[in-house]
């Protein structure tokens, strides 16, 4: 591949700066997460990582997390704003097991990167990578991880960071970090944050279509309401995406309300961030008003956007 064709190349590289990992260890290890996590820990073990949420007993979600297969452990991706909690949340529970709770974002560091060429990417950079969603490639200490739409994760020690990328043939210009987060709010993918702790069930963030809730493992903090709901129950809420010129947008904040034509609350916000002129937002919403048109408290009309996934409609049926 020439050098004009490696400048071509239609990739994103962006620092995952608002996550950071931590790692779960010991003989009990698969066995206390498979008791607190919402995702099924054997298939985390087969393909190599999935996203899970770690719920109270009522079923409303602590944290989202991505937990990754790493040798004889556990790491956990969480965002930044939210880690020490969700760590510690865990680590409280973990007095009768023979695991361990280490912090690792001081040690190990993460880039994303993204794009319709990320094949082309790494088929030069690391002699081919070809995985499904979810799935792990481990190449001594760096971690591959493939994660919904043309996007990958790569962790690895912090020292060796710079030396990966001072070593890549590809010419790249580090976006921000923002650019990750966009991608996962505009593909919906949901995270909780302290501002949204405990307010939302993995169902109402959608954590369902990404394989984030096991419906069949058995029991889990917070099982029950889960799958009550899954089997028997209707869902009245679930994870919106709508979009809104920045021009428009006054100062938001997770948790925010929004609003139908009559002033009434309709929906929340779960996240937001900016991409060039527009403002775009996840946002919880009343089933019952889905179709309402949307405003933030200054009146600004939102567009919503097409699901990135399919959603079953059984959900939002009562069950006999």
């Amino acid at each position: 591949m020439t050098k004009t064709a490696l400048e071509t190349l239609q990739i994103t590289i962006s620092p995952l700066d608002r996550q950071a990992l931590f790692q779960v260890s010991g003989t009990d290890a698969e066995k206390f997460l498979q008791g607190q996590l919402s995702c099924d820990m054997k298939e985390v073990s087969q393909l190599g990582s999935r996203l899970g949420a770690h719920c109270n007993p009522k079923g409303s979600m602590h944290s989202i997390l991505r937990v990754i297969k790493f040798n004889d452990d556990f790491l956990l991706r969480c965002n930044t704003e939210n880690l020490n909690y969700a760590k510690d949340n865990l680590s409280k529970y973990m007095m009768f097991s023979k695991a361990d709770c280490k912090d690792l974002s001081d040690t190990w560091k993460g880039i994303g990167i993204s794009g319709k060429d990320t094949s082309k990417f790494f088929n030069l950079e690391l002699e081919g990578i070809s995985l499904e969603t979810d799935q792990v490639s481990i190449q001594q200490n760096l971690l591959i991880i493939k994660v919904p739409g043309e996007r990958y994760e790569l962790w690895m020690p912090k020292e060796n960071l710079s030396r990966f990328l001072d070593g890549l043939k590809t010419p790249i210009d580090l976006s921000c970090s923002t650019s990750w987060y966009q991608e996962e709010i505009i593909l919906g993918i949901a995270d909780i944050y302290p501002q949204t702790r405990e307010q939302f069930i993995p169902q109402m963030c959608n954590l369902q279509a990404l394989n984030g809730v096991s419906f069949k493992k058995g029991c889990y903090t917070g099982q029950e309401v889960i799958t009550r709901l899954h089997f028997r129950g209707k869902l009245t809420k679930y994870l919106t995406i709508a979009k809104v010129e920045t021009a428009h947008a006054t100062e938001l904040e997770r948790g925010d309300s929004i609003f139908d034509s009559e002033g009434n609350k309709i929906a929340n916000i779960l996240q937001h961030s900016t991409k060039e002129d527009w403002l775009y937002l996840q946002l919880i919403t009343n089933q019952k008003y889905a179709d309402q048109a949307m405003f933030l408290s200054s009146k600004a009309a939102l567009t919503t956007l097409d699901q990135p996934y399919t959603l079953d409609p059984n959900l939002f049926i009562r069950k006999n």
